[in-house]
């Protein structure tokens, strides 16, 4: 009954019983606002009780003037910058956070905070309390570092950072805007798959076979002039000496497997942010683990078909980690086509009837699926499963889930012939 008593009256003494007068008495939330009451009630009571009052009204306005104009003046020979190193991580990747301020006054500053996103502004060891520095001394360039934990992927600083200070009496404060010259990209974090799939029907593995096109594997198929970047132990020296130029093998290529990975953007629009986080973290996992072993990869997450290669994979990372869902108006359904290798689609339970499992022109029973499931995995129906897909639960085992996952995939054979796991 008094626990009850108790919940009653709290929740009474935290209820708005007058909204309408906030506009009016939000401004004593601030304590300039008390100072500033303070004042008028001083002069008040100079006037119609005693006139020593008008020495507390004078006290408490230097108080007022002091504490607003100091910060202000503080601020004004304050410069700072904020860096990262490196400039690009994973999510939940520690690295080292860089703030570089220099004091051109005479006198030190007290009392700087850093306003700034939790993600970039809060130490690993300290988390939910924002950077403070207590001094910072006169007429020098100081540099101070700390160890931050980005949490969700996005390109960062997402506001302006500021530095800010209320001292000495805390009861105003002034800023000043933090150069950032490089922001930080935070990519989604990617799993670890030490699974390679097969390729149905031949004895070539993820690695490729050979061909007869001109590359830099297998037999030599005949000589050319030397090129710059061309390593010196393909040079055919009997011919270099007959001819006076450098000569060089000419090798056969590497015949590699295709895929083509497209995201359900439109399931993304619709699903919560934790959700479309993994959506695109199963994404990034597959794309990369395959172009490791150099696949060609073909994706489409929204718009069009993009191919992935070494040489744009940190401008992809890039687009996924500032990834936002686009208007529905914007979404082009992916066609894979006969002609697109093995097809892997990320979807969500949110939405299962999905256009990149109605491809009719691929058939439907060979496209893969990797379905992200915010529920409990057991909660998931047979009914509602689409064919050929792998559940991965949205929470603190998704990555063995996504491992299991690719494992059973790849051991099943995923290829253009899989069938239904």
């Amino acid at each position: 009954m008094s626990q009850e008593l108790l919940t009653r009256v709290g929740s009474a003494m935290h209820y708005d019983f007058c909204p309408w007068a906030n506009r009016y008495v939000y401004w004593l939330k601030r304590p300039i606002g008390w100072v500033v009451l303070a004042f008028a009630a001083s002069l008040l009571l100079g006037i119609y009780v005693s006139q020593q009052a008008y020495m507390a009204a004078g006290i408490v306005a230097a108080v007022g003037i002091i504490g607003a104009l100091w910060p202000w003046i503080s601020m004004m020979g304050i410069r700072g910058e904020l860096s990262w190193t490196p400039s690009r991580c994973e999510e939940e990747e520690i690295i080292d956070t860089t703030l570089t301020i220099t004091n051109r006054w005479p006198w030190p500053a007290w009392g700087l905070v850093v306003q700034a996103d939790d993600a970039i502004s809060n130490q690993v060891n300290a988390p939910g309390q924002p950077i403070s520095l207590s001094k910072v001394p006169a007429w020098t360039r100081s540099r101070f570092w700390w160890d931050c934990q980005p949490s969700s992927r996005g390109i960062y600083p997402k506001r302006q950072v500021r530095l800010t200070t209320a001292f000495p009496f805390g009861i105003w404060s002034s800023s000043r805007i933090l150069k950032v010259d490089e922001p930080l990209v935070v990519w989604p974090r990617t799993v670890r798959l030490t699974d390679v799939p097969e390729n149905s029907g031949t004895q070539h593995l993820g690695i490729g076979g050979l061909s007869q096109r001109v590359g830099d594997d297998g037999d030599w198929m005949g000589v050319r002039p030397y090129r710059e970047g061309d390593s010196l132990r393909q040079v055919h020296w009997a011919q270099t000496a007959r001819r006076d130029n450098l000569v060089v093998f000419e090798r056969q290529s590497r015949s590699r497997q295709s895929v083509s990975i497209a995201l359900d953007a439109l399931a993304a629009t619709r699903c919560s942010p934790e959700e479309r986080d993994w959506m695109l973290r199963v994404l990034a996992s597959l794309a990369n683990h395959l172009l490791q072993h150099a696949w060609n990869v073909r994706l489409h997450i929204g718009e069009r078909w993009q191919v992935l290669h070494m040489g744009n994979r940190v401008s992809f990372m890039d687009q996924l980690a500032a990834w936002e869902s686009p208007a529905q108006a914007q979404l082009a359904p992916p066609v894979f086509g006969r002609d697109c290798g093995v097809a892997i689609a990320v979807i969500s339970h949110t939405q299962n009837n999905s256009t990149l499992g109605d491809d009719s022109s691929y058939g439907e029973n060979r496209i893969h699926r990797f379905m992200t499931w915010s529920k409990t995995i057991d909660e998931a129906s047979p009914e509602i499963i689409p064919r050929n897909a792998w559940i991965i639960g949205v929470g603190s085992e998704a990555d063995e889930q996504l491992r299991e996952a690719w494992r059973q995939a790849c051991q099943m054979g995923i290829s253009q012939e899989a069938v239904a796991p």
